[in-house]
């Protein structure tokens, strides 16, 4: 017991908790993609997909990690601006679109697949277990529960309030979205 609060407290001396910008660009369809493709071929054109989506961060944001059809992006500092976050995501999605298109041309057929994001920023943490690298904070849970959401599109950028300086913070909606559909 003594080495588990010794180890605590040498660690809670290095922990590095700062505000930040939390991204999750998450493919819409993947569940039902999952249900009605062989294994095989899923895995290939998923991370064909996640490849694209990645390779279009050209903001220089950290991975925290993949989940199945999502990616988590990161990046202490200054809050980005909602252009910014806009130009991101229009990047990432024309990645993806012509990732796509190439999949769908080869396989002759739609696959009806398409890509949200969404954005949030606030006070996390960051740890290293082994070597991953894992985030800690409300900020990644709020950005994980918008994921689902009522919104009627499955091609949109959702932002929490913390980007939209206009908002007031009594105003019932905690975030806004721009549909891309």
């Amino acid at each position: 017991m003594e080495y588990l609060y010794q180890q605590y407290l040498s660690e809670s001396e290095k922990i590095r908790t700062e505000k930040g910008t939390v991204i999750i660009p998450d493919i819409s369809g993947y569940t039902e993609f999952v249900k009605s493709i062989c294994i095989e071929a899923g895995r290939y054109i998923i991370k064909e997909l996640l490849s694209s989506i990645l390779n279009a961060n050209r903001i220089g944001m950290d991975i925290s990690e993949i989940e199945g059809d999502a990616i988590l992006f990161y990046k202490f500092g200054k809050k980005l601006s909602r252009e910014e976050i806009l130009k991101l995501y229009e990047t990432m999605l024309e990645s993806f679109n012509r990732k796509l298109e190439d999949i769908e041309a080869i396989m002759g057929h739609k696959l009806n697949l398409s890509l949200k994001l969404i954005a949030h920023y606030g006070t996390f943490s960051e740890y290293t277990i082994g070597s991953f690298k894992k985030l800690y904070g409300e900020p990644i849970i709020k950005a994980h529960t918008l994921l689902k959401n009522n919104i009627k599109s499955n091609t949109y950028v959702l932002m929490t309030n913390a980007f939209d300086s206009k908002t007031k913070p009594e105003k019932e909606q905690e975030y806004f979205y721009i549909n891309y559909q």
